[in-house]
């Protein structure tokens, strides 16, 4: 039986953490290509995972594959997307933030028969937000809270002169929209664009940012108001032990939407 061929296109922390689950074996694929704009990371990726994957360019990675795979970065997402749509394959977006510059992307995709599947990343809470949007939500609201490293170098901090690595208590560093969040912490606040996408949209997700010197995990706060009632979801995450910046619970939800598309792909060719 044919297993699933993925393409991998960025080869950090998520794509290593995918790379380590496909060795394991307990998912029916197997990485056919990896791309990323760094050469000298994707070789390093496959030579460390020991893959017969070939390091190229992303049209080719996207015809080799049967199922895409981006772990990049927001800037990329807009170009994987429009070549999964030119070579009609599904794919798996995880820099979230990257859907929110172009709204009429996943329409396109989806126009076009293109399967986007999005993660639930760091956070839980979006099936229940999902089901509350049927309703009309009135108000949704992020509050994440993160150790300062895993801060440093933002956008914004860096725009405002605003320093965290001296701060002796927990301290407010932004508030906003979630369209402001992701531009303001690109590798900080993905989750505030899954959290948009899945409920009141980007413009009206109010996301408020706090660095905390007392914390060793990154945790984000949930919170849902409408005709349905309140929900309230809090998920405390240990960051990534490659990357403090991201939370590993961010890599298992990429595993686990990796593992559905092959478990579906599977049972479509037996």
């Amino acid at each position: 039986m044919a297993r699933m061929k993925v393409g991998i296109v960025g080869c950090g922390n998520i794509g290593t953490d995918l790379c380590n689950a496909l060795r394991e074996g307990s998912i029916p694929a197997e990485v056919v290509a990896l791309t990323d704009v760094d050469l000298a990371r994707a070789e390093s990726l496959l030579y460390a995972q020991q893959l017969t994957a070939r390091v190229c360019g992303l049209e080719e990675n996207v015809f080799a594959s049967d199922f895409v795979v981006e772990c990049a970065e927001p800037s990329a997402v807009k170009a994987v997307v429009e070549a999964c749509i030119r070579h009609k394959k599904d794919c798996l977006i995880m820099s979230l933030g990257g859907l929110l510059g172009d709204p009429g992307l996943l329409d396109r995709a989806r126009e076009n028969g293109i399967l986007v599947k999005l993660p639930s990343g760091a956070i839980c809470g979006l099936d229940g937000v999902r089901s509350a949007k049927e309703a009309g939500l009135e108000k949704v609201t992020l509050t994440t809270r993160k150790p300062p490293k895993g801060l440093v170098g933002a956008p914004y901090l860096v725009e405002n002169n605003i320093d965290v690595e001296n701060l002796t208590e927990p301290t407010v560093v932004f508030e906003g929209t979630a369209l402001e969040a992701v531009k303001a912490f690109p590798k900080n606040v993905n989750v505030a664009a899954g959290l948009s996408l899945a409920g009141v949209g980007p413009e009206k997700t109010t996301v408020r940012v706090i660095a905390d010197p007392t914390s060793n995990a990154n945790s984000h706060e949930v919170v849902a108001e409408g005709a349905f009632g309140r929900l309230c979801a809090t998920t405390d995450n240990m960051p990534s032990p490659r990357n403090p910046k991201s939370s590993y619970l961010a890599s298992l939800s990429a595993c686990a939407e990796l593992r559905a598309a092959a478990l579906t792909f599977e049972n479509r060719n037996r």
